[in-house]
């Protein structure tokens, strides 16, 4: 129930997080613009402000100044603008003023007095704005009552100076005003907006909290559960590769039991090498056990001075010598073996006569040849070149060549043969003789198994030659094998052509 719980509030904090991020994303966007409406809105009706007194002067200037209507005129301008005009004459005097409360009959001109002073000259000025605007537009505050006017001034055709005064206090009330409706209005929408993000936010992150219950069940191996199809947009895809992914581990875990089979099965292989090499060490121990034997029996013989006769400690020294180089060959061969099948050596092939080596190799066997009346036929045409490593199919070539000697029976004949296989040679050593039993096949390659069991240790032949040339053949990746013939025995091996 723990776990459960501590599910449930991880699921719920993607929630959480993201219904946050989004309030305080609100947040700020609703308190910049809060905070940016009001100077925005006072520039805005600054600007306005200008635009309407500038068209007031074009219609003052658009007057005619001797018409009976003319001070009407202007006063009706004055009051329905709710604005204060003053005409300042050419020398300075105050040539009219809009009285706040007159009537357009008290509207008249005034001559230049002390008791009629410019109400511009009371005021001092606050901010000049820079508008592209015929006259001047700047924010004046009066000395006596600090109130302050947006005031235009132009020279009209009549050469009189035009003071426009606007209240600034109108713009500022409207702002006020403006800044907390639309404050309001902001405020309302941002709490409308959080309602539909929070049930949003939940309809989005459900897909991702039943995902989360999913993959939770595939942790545990249970694949039973699929994700329901979300649409076609990313999400849906997710969920898509969700069970797909559920399906294949399914598969993968069934897979897993059938190698789980194989695996036993080739633990029982790996006892069976086990028990190969057990017996490998016994054949070991038994071909050692024997010239260990003998040297030692001549040994003891020579030490108690069983005879003075030199001959005869000659012949017991020439048996102990025999079975020193016996032994001798044996562990090298062993050795040789243990190195190739280990892969400790790497393969340095190149480019080389095959043929040549082949031609060395039968001069070499030549004598042995002619002891045992074979004739050989040797198929190899001349300059047959291939890329392997020398002084290994060397190995192989005296192996097949000295098992071919040593097996071969009437008419006492060694063929060697080469084939092309397109980019590979096979070189085929046949003889004539006894065919190989099909239940000593499977053990050719194996070590100390020898398929003639007459012949006797004085050969010299342990049966590693065949795992000698298996472990070079596999070295070099090359396919290599043996098959019963007309009359005889083929065996054969593979090289690459000689590469450019």
């Amino acid at each position: 129930m723990k776990q459960k719980g501590k599910a449930k509030f991880r699921l719920s904090r993607i929630r959480v997080r993201l219904f946050a991020s989004i309030v305080a994303i609100l947040t700020v966007c609703f308190l910049v613009i809060v905070l940016a409406a009001e100077p925005v809105l006072y520039n805005v009706l600054v600007v306005r402000t200008a635009r309407s007194l500038v068209e007031i002067s074009e219609n003052i200037d658009r007057l005619t100044p001797n018409s009976v209507t003319y001070y009407f005129e202007l006063y009706s301008l004055s009051v329905n603008n709710n604005v204060t005009l003053e005409l300042i004459n050419p020398d300075g005097s105050l040539s009219y003023r809009s009285a706040e409360g007159s009537s357009p009959q008290s509207s008249n001109h005034f001559p230049s007095s002390n008791s009629n002073e410019s109400e511009f000259a009371n005021t001092q000025p606050v901010i000049s704005y820079d508008f592209d605007i015929e006259g001047s537009y700047e924010k004046r505050r009066k000395i006596a009552t600090s109130a302050e006017y947006l005031v235009y001034s132009k020279q009209i055709s009549t050469g009189e100076t035009l003071h426009i005064f606007s209240p600034a206090a109108t713009i500022d009330s409207t702002v006020e005003v403006a800044t907390s409706v639309f404050t309001f209005i902001c405020l309302f929408i941002v709490l409308l907006t959080l309602i539909i993000v929070y049930f949003y936010v939940a309809r989005f992150t459900k897909p991702l909290v039943e995902m989360n219950d999913v993959t939770k069940d595939m942790a545990a191996l249970k694949f039973g559960r699929r994700c329901r199809p979300y649409g076609n947009d990313e999400i849906g895809e997710l969920g898509e590769s969700i069970n797909m992914l559920s399906s294949t581990l399914d598969s993968t875990l069934v897979d897993l039991q059938e190698k789980n089979i194989q695996l036993e099965k080739d633990i029982e292989h790996r006892l069976a090498l086990d028990n190969a090499r057990k017996r490998f060490i016994n054949n070991v121990s038994h071909e050692l056990k024997t010239p260990i034997a003998i040297i030692s029996g001549y040994a003891e013989g020579l030490s108690a001075g069983i005879s003075s006769d030199p001959e005869v400690i000659n012949e017991y020294c020439d048996i102990i010598l025999e079975e020193s180089k016996k032994m001798n060959s044996l562990v090298v061969e062993l050795l040789n073996l243990s190195m190739l099948e280990s892969k400790t050596q790497s393969l340095n092939p190149t480019n080389y006569s095959l043929s040549q080596q082949i031609s060395d190799m039968l001069n070499h066997f030549s004598l042995l040849f002619s002891n045992h009346s074979i004739n050989v036929i040797s198929d190899i045409p001349e300059n047959l070149n291939c890329y392997a490593q020398q002084d290994k199919i060397e190995i192989v070539l005296k192996n097949y060549i000295s098992n071919a000697v040593f097996h071969c029976a009437s008419p006492n004949r060694i063929i060697i043969n080469c084939k092309d296989c397109g980019n590979r040679w096979r070189i085929s050593v046949y003889n004539t003789g006894k065919h190989i039993a099909k239940e000593d096949f499977d053990q050719l390659w194996d070590s100390f198994y020898r398929a003639d069991h007459a012949h006797s240790r004085s050969e010299s032949r342990f049966g590693l030659g065949l795992s000698i040339v298996k472990a070079i053949m596999e070295l070099h990746g090359m396919p290599y094998g043996a098959t019963n013939s007309d009359g005889g025995v083929t065996f054969w091996f593979e090289v690459l052509k000689e590469k450019d």
